[in-house]
């Protein structure tokens, strides 16, 4: 379970994210809907990791996120220029070394029907 509570991120006078507080539980998908500018990137980013929050809490099982959170955390991009300039082979290369636990590329590679598109 994942547990943010009066997250906030100030950048001098702006305040991108103003005490989001969510929960989500084990096995949910879920997405940030709002306009340009409404903090959905942002908080994001302060999930995983990548920005440091201004104040509030992002708890993962309980406990501050650590390492174990983002090995079993997934986030999609909001935009990449990745696909311009490599393979849908080398980018699933790429982002299997993300993670410590993964499965065979093979096994990826049959359950979605990518055999046709790796070398796009």
């Amino acid at each position: 379970m994942l547990e943010v509570r009066e997250l906030v991120k100030q950048y001098r006078e702006i305040r991108a994210v103003d005490g989001i507080t969510l929960r989500i539980e084990r096995g949910s998908c879920v997405g940030l809907l709002g306009p340009n500018g409404a903090g959905k990137t942002t908080t994001v980013e302060m999930i995983e990791g990548i920005t440091t929050p201004s104040s509030g809490e992002i708890l993962f099982k309980g406990a501050p996120i650590d390492e174990e959170f983002r090995q079993c955390a997934g986030i999609m991009f909001q935009n990449t220029a990745l696909q311009e300039f490599i393979t849908v082979s080398e980018i699933l290369t790429l982002f299997q070394r993300f993670y410590q636990r993964t499965r065979p590329l093979d096994e990826l590679i049959e359950r979605c029907a990518l055999h046709d598109f790796l070398t796009r």
